[in-house]
């Protein structure tokens, strides 16, 4: 039986099916008070009066032009169909030139038009379904015209506060005539456009169909166009059987498609989201609501996924070539993605790419079993933000990226960062602390306490040692100190400090408002590319540029009405987010970490070398994230599935052994391989760091 969609009780609904809360608000302007008449001579009030007339007649003919504008545009919605898909050759992503001009770059991934593309009337869809989409993405929709002036305004304080972009304020309908309609180029022309099609469009459709066409037409993720299709590809049934938490599912995956719609657990982390609005604004009971949250995801993610796809390409750059992808849907619309017809230039080096596959999981390589962990690795440029190389898998066929998807505890990979919180407090590096085991009350509320023990690998005690020797030697028990202000020689409110460093330097992950002190041992879970932006942010002299997979997007080219799309700056400006002179600093200091300290595997001959090794709790991940002047490279080592320790790798040194490196000496060769015939260049404004004070200690084991 056919359903038609009703919105369920709850705050929002009581208030609009009041009668007298539905009458017109008519907006009544004040009158201004009358003035007395002051008197001018004859010839002044005639100029006045010839002026006034000038500007009357410019304003009246500004609003006729206005006015006639609008109609036009108000006549032309009106006869609005959803575009058809026109002929043309498909998307082409193009790797960084490998020789001299674009004639030397290879197609990493083609985008065609064979899309899993599924639409339903409204009356199958449930209403739970259409609830979710609206306390998801617009919570205003049912009182707004289609375009939300509330909204603007609160996003528009919202971004002022954060001194950057933070939230959109684009209405469901909106969205639905960028993704049919318009193109998503970052224009005051198209927004205008965009915003006078939702008006037109709400007077001459209700709510309800404007939402089943946008369920119609957004992507899901996977192939997946349409919500008919997402509910098959997902959970293997049609719309209309969706319970509450499978549309709640849905409507989370919207927020990223290609990346959820791989992630299980992520997806699951969206839904929740999706619910607890659900319930926040009404839609549906706490019984439903905690019901819903105990219902399990599918074992299979995704139950019933499409064999063709909309891009194919060499498992060498899949991942690359899926993610850029997704950020050109995101910019433009699948439509407009999918409808062919562009050239995309992206930031990919081939041969970067294809030393770091062949170090990595090469017959040569690391890592060539299956049985051996796996490993991730990204590099960017630190100046301009290019992603140059990217592997995060053994299998090319696995939905699962590790640069982007993992989340792992960074270890001590993540000291650095306390370092630089502590030069900004201007703590010197030389100052000494008391290497030994450590035992602190940590408050956690409500007058209470938790005992956290503290010691070094191994046990190790290394006495009176300063804080820069201590990072070389990665010493935990000197870390703590410093983030707990022993003695009053460390950080002021350290957590935060340490986490505030993290965020600005490009670390995306959840700290709290109150981050535990462990934070300064890299107990929050990070992705490899959160760690690879936040020390190229150092590298570049404290200047955060955000990593950036395309230069260029070209629509029709050598065709007539030829259109650049986009083009990244060559020289991108970024963000100051560290002092220059602290962030040269900061690098001198980690330079000893490689020529020191416990990451002497990293060395290149003839070039200057910073970084940072790290090893989580109890050996589940293993981390060297390093850079030279001219390149950022993050590596990660461990078990793609969790749960399973490097332990049983490790010699009596500490090192990993036999044909499993340490992630040094694969960052080490690949390094070597990748900036092969590039020219040596050196950090400007930073000194190298004299030998430890005490030369004759004995060498420090790898594993921090």
């Amino acid at each position: 039986m056919a359903r038609t969609y009703q919105r369920r009780p709850g705050r929002g609904d009581r208030r609009a099916r009041d009668p007298k809360r539905q009458r017109d608000r008519r907006v009544r302007f004040p009158y201004e008070a009358r003035k007395p008449r002051s008197r001018f001579g004859a010839a002044r009030e005639a100029a006045l009066r010839a002026l006034g007339v000038l500007l009357l007649t410019g304003f009246v003919a500004g609003v006729a032009f206005a006015a006639g504008a609008y109609l036009g545009l108000v006549k032309s919605v009106r006869q609005l169909e959803p575009p058809p898909v026109t002929e043309s050759h498909p998307t082409y992503i193009y790797s960084a030139p490998l020789g001299e001009g674009d004639g030397s770059r290879r197609v990493i991934g083609t985008i065609f038009q064979g899309e899993n593309r599924q639409t339903i009337p409204k009356s199958q869809m449930p209403p739970h379904l259409l609830n979710a989409l609206v306390a998801k993405e617009d919570e205003r929709f049912m009182q707004h015209p289609g375009v939300d002036l509330w909204g603007i305004m609160r996003a528009l304080w919202v971004d002022i506060r954060a001194g950057r972009y933070v939230e959109g304020a684009s209405t469901i309908t909106q969205q639905y005539v960028r993704n049919v309609y318009l193109s998503r180029e970052q224009s005051i022309t198209r927004k205008i456009k965009e915003a006078l099609i939702a008006v037109q469009i709400e007077t001459v459709k209700d709510k309800e169909e404007i939402l089943a066409d946008y369920l119609n037409t957004v992507y899901f993720g996977n192939n997946a166009y349409g919500v008919e299709a997402a509910a098959e590809t997902y959970f293997n049934k049609s719309t209309e059987d969706l319970t509450i938490a499978e549309s709640a599912t849905l409507v989370g995956l919207l927020w990223s498609p290609s990346t959820l719609g791989d992630d299980k657990e992520a997806a699951k982390k969206q839904r929740d989201l999706v619910l607890k609005k659900m319930f926040d604004a009404g839609y549906i009971t706490r019984q439903d609501y905690e019901s819903a949250l105990e219902e399990p995801m599918p074992e299979d993610w995704p139950q019933a996924p499409m064999l063709e796809t909309g891009l194919t390409g060499p498992p060498l750059t899949r991942e690359f070539a899926e993610l850029v992808q997704d950020e050109l849907i995101r910019r433009y619309g699948a439509n407009t993605v999918l409808r062919g017809g562009l050239d995309v230039y992206t930031t990919l080096d081939l041969e970067q790419q294809m030393a770091a596959y062949e170090v990595l999981y090469g017959p040569n390589g690391y890592l060539p079993s299956p049985e051996q962990p796996d490993g991730a690795l990204v590099s960017i440029n630190p100046e301009t933000g290019h992603i140059t190389a990217m592997v995060g898998n053994r299998d090319p066929e696995s939905q699962f990226n590790l640069v982007t998807q993992a989340r792992r505890q960074p270890g001590s990979s993540f000291k650095p960062f306390a370092l630089i919180a502590a030069l900004e407090q201007g703590i010197d590096p030389d100052t000494h602390f008391i290497s030994e085991k450590k035992v602190y009350q940590v408050p956690k509320g409500n007058g209470q306490t938790e005992r956290w023990k503290v010691e070094n690998y191994e046990k190790i005690e290394r006495g009176s040692i300063s804080l820069k020797e201590a990072l070389w030697e990665s010493d935990n028990t000197v870390f703590t100190d410093l983030v707990m202000n022993a003695g009053g020689k460390g950080l002021k409110n350290g957590p935060e400090a340490v986490a505030d460093v993290a965020r600005r330097l490009g670390v995306s992950a959840d700290f709290g408002e109150h981050p535990d002190p462990s934070i300064v041992l890299g107990a929050y879970e990070v992705s490899p590319l959160d760690m690879a932006t936040a020390y190229a942010t150092i590298a570049n002299g404290g200047r955060r540029v955000e990593p950036t997979l395309i230069e260029k997007v070209v629509r029709n080219e050598g065709q007539e009405g030829e259109e650049v799309l986009f083009r990244a700056p060559e020289h991108p400006l970024g963000r100051q987010v560290i002092d220059p002179e602290i962030a040269r600093e900061a690098i001198g200091i980690m330079m000893g970490d490689v020529m020191w300290g416990i990451a002497g595997d990293a060395a290149l001959p003839g070039r200057q070398v910073a970084g940072k090794t790290g090893t989580s709790e109890n050996f589940f991940d293993s981390w060297f994230i390093g850079f030279t002047p001219q390149l950022t490279t993050a590596v990660w080592m461990g078990y793609a599935e969790g749960g399973k320790t490097l332990e049983e790798l490790l010699s009596r040194d500490g090192a990993l052994y036999g044909t499993v490196g340490s992630p040094e000496e694969i960052w080490h060769d690949y390094m070597l391989q990748a900036l092969d015939g590039e020219p040596v260049e050196r950090f400007e404004g930073v000194e190298e760091p004299p030998p430890p004070e005490d030369e004759d200690a004995p060498a420090a084991t790898r594993v921090p």
